[in-house]
């Protein structure tokens, strides 16, 4: 597939950079327990200039070996991280990779509810294929990334996309919003596990029929004068951490038109309209929570001149 994402590259000298941004669920439903164990979900999912960036190097040993190397030391570097298995996967499917370096450079946090992981696996298959001019179509490389998580395929389509299914149904989404997102990381993850266990079990479909709170068109309806996004998976996140609700309340006090939890959690974002609103919150949240990591961030589709090969997200933790 051709990628906007491909920041520079030479395939002859056998080496790329890729861009691979968090993601933010603007909305987040859970409709209900599928027989295989995973969930039936619905949301708004859209890609942010905070991100990691994914440097691969053909290396000239024919072992066929992968290194990873990240200079974050908390991530895994060996078949536990998501990268590595994203390049098993293409060899599973026929792609002759050879032998791999693999550099991250982190920036989005780690079991934060931002995607960083799967952002990481889908820009190496994004890599291998623009390495290996195999031409895979876009589709192909969703249906490959399904096999390594379920976020892995909304990578692929590199704007804002309705998401449904366990995450293998994907509907682009023409938004052109501006906004500024504040996005808090406490410092800890939320197991993902737990979260969904947490769960009522007796899920329905009935929630399926609720009115969107951002329609197809990426008109915002409003409620109260307010956005009205939702996150099922809050309410047993608040109840064992109420001060990650609290810090929503902060944000709202702050300016931010709405602050929900993205994904799992542990990460809350607020959205605001303007930036100097935004800096003026990160100033103030930061001096209340100091051990929260704050970045400050902006859909893709803000950065029409692709000012986000630069921006990369701004953190001030």
């Amino acid at each position: 597939m051709r990628s906007r994402w491909i920041l520079e590259g030479d395939r002859e000298a056998g080496w790329v950079r890729v861009w691979a941004p968090a993601k933010v669920n603007l909305f987040l439903q859970i409709l209900r327990r599928l027989p295989s164990g995973y969930h039936e979900i619905r949301s708004l999912m859209i890609p942010v200039t905070l991100a990691d960036e994914i440097y691969l190097t053909v290396m000239n040993s024919r072992t066929g070996d992968v290194e990873i190397q990240c200079d974050d030391s908390s991530i895994p570097i060996d078949h536990e991280n998501l990268a590595h298995k994203a390049c098993y996967v293409l060899r599973s499917a026929g792609f002759n990779i050879g032998s791999l370096s693999i550099h991250i450079r982190k920036k989005i946090p780690v079991g934060a509810g931002l995607g960083g992981g799967s952002s990481d696996a889908a820009a190496v298959m994004k890599g291998i294929d623009y390495l290996s001019r195999s031409g895979v179509s876009r589709e192909e490389l969703c249906s490959l990334g399904l096999k390594i998580g379920a976020d892995v395929p909304f990578f692929f389509m590199e704007q804002a996309c309705l998401v449904s299914g366990i995450g293998d149904a994907l509907e682009t989404v023409n938004m052109f919003h501006e906004m500024w997102l504040v996005i808090g990381f406490p410092g800890f993850a939320v197991s993902t596990k737990r979260v969904y266990d947490a769960l009522d079990s007796e899920l329905t479909n009935a929630k399926a029929q609720v009115n969107m709170p951002i329609s197809l068109e990426g008109e915002v309806r409003q409620e109260g004068g307010n956005w009205f996004l939702i996150n099922d998976l809050e309410a047993p996140v608040f109840l064992w951490y109420p001060f990650l609700k609290e810090f929503c309340k902060e944000l709202k006090a702050l300016g931010a038109l709405e602050a929900k939890m993205t994904g799992s959690g542990s990460s809350i974002f607020g959205v605001f309209k303007e930036r100097a609103v935004a800096d003026a919150a990160m100033s103030t949240i930061q001096k209340r929570y100091p051990e929260w990591k704050l970045f400050l961030a902006r859909p893709v589709w803000q950065s029409v001149d692709e000012s986000w090969r630069n921006a990369n997200g701004s953190d001030r933790g």
